[in-house]
């Protein structure tokens, strides 16, 4: 329908990034009208350690509410919050729907989470008008017909588009073309950009990059000794440059499996050490799980010794999961089933097989927990979250934690 107006070869895309606002809790509202007018939340149970704050509404944000707080802080800040538990069945539909409207206006629609997705609409001006009618028009739609609202970035690239959707959040749409993105965005501060978090912030702050401006100023040279090669990304963003093209919705094809592997700096028995390892392999497979729409069936760890043989050790999940807990449990249950550091081990590597799509039907055990579940599911996403925004060290397990104490002690 769309592929005979596409743009010419020396024109620039026409690219929106829409973000649903305050997706989770709004989707709440929707069910619950009483609740648009009080400030509430989505939280983990009160009753175990997962009771934190996952989402919340305006009026808790205005009232001090930040997500991931737990929700004993929450409430000391804001006492009239209402807390709801987690139905991501619901927000899992919603966005099954949001999506559904994008792809009246174009077939290049680029999920980035559940909440999140990329257009290209360069080739529908004819039909819809301009980039900035066409966020119109969505936004109208998305209010009109699912009773929620959606923040939308306009620009020419897949990287300007996502940073200008943060800036008239809720509800509201920026522009920021190639003859003004300049003006628009240089002045504003270096770490409102995706992956800019705390440790790179440090990094740029210590050398008098404070703006995005800053950045794009600053020598190739400088920004590849800071950042090493992400930084070659990121100043090409900066300046313009990124070419990277909104895939077809549905054309990007399934993977077979999600790993992740890591070389040890020493030879590693510790199984305290290990399991700090695992962890972050686990939480690096779990986001790219939800990042594909993917669940695993199984978990395989390699382990390979300091004679350089590797063992590889498989277990069949009870239920699909994406949930870096469960991964964890069975790669640790693994390692201590098998005694598979019984030689000093000199890699690690965790793998997610047979994944089948989060959309697909599924035979689930009886013991299978869906309030548990969809309390981690929503966790994990705003953890997603924060770690795009922040940076991957933003939150780290106790477990990681450990690990680095533990190693830092064996050193000294």
């Amino acid at each position: 329908m769309f592929e005979l107006r596409r743009r010419t070869p020396m024109g620039d895309r026409v690219i929106l990034h829409c973000d649903l606002d305050n997706f989770f809790a709004s989707v709440e509202c929707t069910f619950r009208p009483e609740l648009r007018d009080v400030p509430m939340a989505v939280c983990g149970s009160e009753s175990d350690r997962h009771g934190i704050v996952l989402a919340k509404n305006q009026l808790a944000k205005k009232a001090g509410v930040k997500t991931a707080q737990t929700v004993w802080q929450a409430r000391s800040i804001c006492p009239q919050l209402v807390c709801v538990p987690p139905h991501m069945d619901k927000y899992r539909e919603f966005s099954v729907l949001a999506r559904q409207i994008y792809l009246r206006y174009t077939d290049l629609v680029e999920p980035f989470s559940i909440d999140e997705c990329w257009l290209d609409v360069t080739g529908s001006a004819l039909l819809f008008g301009s980039g900035e009618e066409i966020a119109q028009r969505i936004s109208a739609d998305m209010q009109n017909e699912l009773g929620i609202t959606v923040s939308i970035g306009v620009s020419f690239c897949k990287f300007f588009s996502k940073l200008s959707s943060d800036i008239n959040k809720p509800n509201g749409i920026f522009s920021a073309k190639r003859s003004d993105y300049k003006e628009k965005l240089y002045p504003r501060p270096v770490t409102e950009l995706m992956g800019v978090g705390g440790s790179t912030r440090d990094k740029l702050f210590s050398v008098g990059i404070f703006t995005i401006g800053d950045l794009a100023a600053a020598s190739n040279e400088l920004v590849k000794q800071l950042l090493g090669k992400p930084g070659d990304y990121l100043l090409k963003a900066v300046r313009g440059l990124d070419c990277d093209p909104v895939r077809r919705y549905g054309d990007k094809p399934a993977p077979k499996s999600i790993g992740r592997s890591v070389t040890l700096p020493e030879d590693v028995t510790d199984a305290l050490r290990v399991r700090g390892i695992f962890a972050e392999l686990a939480d690096d497979i779990s986001s790219k799980l939800r990042r594909e729409g993917m669940l695993a069936g199984a978990v395989q760890v390699q382990i390979k010794d300091n004679t350089f043989k590797t063992s590889q050790y498989q277990k069949k999940l009870s239920n699909p999961t994406r949930i870096a807990d469960e991964l964890l449990s069975a790669a640790i249950g693994l390692v201590r089933s098998n005694n598979a550091l019984r030689v000093p081990a000199r890699l690690v590597g965790m793998t997610a097989c047979d994944l089948v799509g989060e959309d697909e039907g599924f035979q689930l055990s009886f013991d299978f927990d869906q309030t548990h579940a969809d309390s981690m599911e929503q966790l994990g996403s705003r953890v997603d979250d924060l770690r795009d925004k922040y940076g991957k060290q933003i939150i780290r397990r106790a477990s990681q934690l450990n690990s680095e104490q533990k190693e830092s002690k064996d050193k000294k």
